[in-house]
């Protein structure tokens, strides 16, 4: 009976993990996925490698897209993630250069994140960085390219 016991609270154990963790897997309305998936590599804080990168997914303002890779993989909330959308475009004219994505939820499949819809954001190129904090040093990493092509219309961001 004391080899049966422990297979069961082993197996006990390890499904309350399984469903603790489907508990940040809330999945978005289709409606809103706007089908962009980037994937995120270890980046420099030197700035090596952070410019933008080919190819843009297109996303409009208020839709999702996806993060997948190094920077999100194994975590279990988006609590200490920071997306950070910067323009390629210094002269945008919009008063401000870089972005912090606020609306972000982990999933099964990566890091969703929602386009924030701000003023001039409109046919903006922005390079995409993911901010993993919680450590001693913050680790960066590097998540491609986006191209905000505009409000989705009844959508707030």
């Amino acid at each position: 009976m004391g080899a049966m016991s422990v297979i069961k609270n082993v197996c006990l154990a390890a499904a309350i993990a399984v469903s603790a963790s489907a508990t940040y897997a809330v999945n978005l309305p289709a409606e809103d996925a706007s089908g962009v998936v980037l994937h995120s590599t270890l980046g420099s804080i030197t700035g090596e490698n952070s410019g933008i990168s080919a190819p843009v997914g297109e996303v409009q303002a208020g839709e999702t897209f996806m993060i997948t890779g190094e920077c999100v993989s194994r975590v279990q909330s988006a609590e200490n993630l920071r997306v950070v959308l910067t323009f390629a475009d210094d002269s945008a004219g919009a008063g401000y250069r870089s972005m912090v994505a606020t609306d972000q939820q982990i999933q099964s499949d990566g890091l969703s994140v929602r386009v924030p819809d701000l003023p001039d954001a409109d046919n903006q190129v922005s390079s995409v960085k993911v901010f993993r904090l919680g450590k001693d040093t913050p680790e960066i990493c590097n998540a491609g390219s986006i191209r905000i092509t505009g409000a989705t219309q009844g959508k707030v961001g």
